[in-house]
């Protein structure tokens, strides 16, 4: 045997990781790219994207302590026989409660390197590879991001991704859109000051532009080295808090494009997405500021929408709450606060108006769309992939397909919760 394959295989049997060859040379990144973002972010197909990580790096990636610190490596693209080939690429772990060792099924965030013109892999800085550890239908974030952009809220795109780490597959991922700075760029036209992370139940009370970038109610995610400062949110928080109702309605209007901030809390309530700004977990979002003080919601991590009760191991059950109330529960917690400006709007009526109309807007949008029809198809793309990486387990392959039935008709249950709020508030 080569003594240089013998001593691979020997690191692979004390780590647990088959390194390939190709990591004991690493060569600069093909020159020739044939992939477009349509590949990236397709419906249709399955990519596969091979990480290939150090020995340092997979400790790390191991250690609890350095979970969220970007370490080096590799990735390799492919579609069919189109190949990225291998690119350079910095890369961390993702989630909280979903958090996993790179040993288990983690989420990851990659950082490309970046070329000449300041931007990465196609025009790419970044990408998210979510592992749907709590989706058990691995179709909701498909289904919630396609929802979001059908009307017109900025959101992230999707794609799916087999993912292998040096070699071993790590199964069916859905690859979706960062919201950074690449993404801002394609949607909006002024120029953009910060983008924020929003902190999990902090929201835009009085004192939270506290902190520095990484500190605080809102984490600066982009915009810092320029303007290192939280005065953008100094400047909205004590307007959007104002106890006059009409004053705060205009107050709105001036810090967010207010119809498309109602129409985002509208998507949100419509897909039960109960992890999000307007839920009572008041989570997952991204702030961005415009240079004008002007701030947009952008949704994320979509994975528990469409009524998955993950609080059960029961396949088909479904949690629900109200689209129209100042508290809500979420599976493992009642009557929590929702989020400031959702629960201001429903309590001053021509909001209210507006929110329901929104609502009514979005109803009709997921039978237009044919949302059902396209996770149905969804499913059946991913298929093959599944059915590969759960062949021991078929009762859970089993659920999956349950799970995916029940979200598809959670849309008319929706529809009909839509109906009855109309009827409730008097609105046509």
């Amino acid at each position: 045997m080569n003594k240089f394959v013998g001593f691979r295989r020997f690191i692979a049997l004390l780590t647990g990781w088959a390194i390939p060859l190709s990591l004991m040379a690493i060569t600069p990144a093909s020159a020739a790219t044939a992939l477009t973002l349509n590949d990236i972010y397709s419906p249709t197909k399955v990519i596969k994207i091979e990480l290939i990580l150090p020995l340092a790096t997979v400790q790390a990636l191991n250690n609890p302590a350095t979970f969220k610190v970007y370490v080096p490596g590799q990735v390799k693209i492919s579609s069919g026989t189109i190949t990225s080939g291998l690119l350079d690429i910095n890369i961390k772990l993702k989630g909280t409660t979903s958090m996993s060792a790179l040993s288990g099924t983690p989420s990851f965030k990659i950082r490309f390197k970046k070329d000449e013109a300041g931007l990465g892999y196609l025009g790419l800085r970044r990408m998210t590879l979510n592992a749907m550890t709590q989706d058990t239908s691995k179709v909701h974030e498909f289904g919630a991001y396609a929802l979001f952009n059908a009307m017109g809220v900025p959101a992230s795109k999707t794609g799916w991704a087999k993912v292998l780490v040096n070699g071993v597959s790590k199964g069916l991922y859905v690859n979706v859109e960062q919201p950074d700075q690449i993404f801002i760029s394609k949607r909006f036209k002024d120029v953009t000051q910060h983008i924020y992370e929003g902190v999990a139940m902090k929201d835009l009370k009085i004192g939270s532009d506290d902190g520095g970038d990484q500190s605080g109610s809102f984490l600066a995610d982009y915009g810092w080295k320029v303007t290192p400062n939280k005065n953008d949110l100094t400047a909205a928080v004590t307007p959007l808090n104002d106890p006059n109702q009409a004053a705060w309605y205009e107050n709105l209007n001036t810090y967010f494009d207010r119809t498309t901030l109602i129409k985002t809390l509208a998507v949100e309530n419509f897909l039960g997405h109960w992890d999000g700004y307007s839920g009572p977990d008041i989570n997952n979002y991204y702030l961005r500021s415009s240079t004008r003080n002007k701030f947009t919601l952008i949704p994320w991590g979509t994975d528990q929408t469409f009524g998955e009760n993950r609080q059960t191991a029961i396949a088909g059950d479904t949690f629900t709450y109200s689209l129209v109330s100042e508290r809500a529960n979420q599976p493992w917690a009642n009557n929590l606060k929702r989020g400031l400006l959702y629960v201001k709007c429903i309590n001053y009526k021509p909001c209210r108006t507006q929110y329901l109309l929104q609502l009514k807007a979005v109803s009709a949008m997921a039978t237009s769309m044919k949302l059902g029809e396209k996770m149905a198809n969804a499913g059946k793309v991913i298929e093959s992939t599944l059915a590969f990486q759960y062949r021991s387990n078929p009762a859970l392959l089993s659920t999956i397909h349950k799970e995916q039935t029940r979200s598809i008709k959670f849309i008319t249950t929706q529809q009909s919760n839509v109906k009855k709020a109309l009827t409730t508030y008097g609105v046509k």
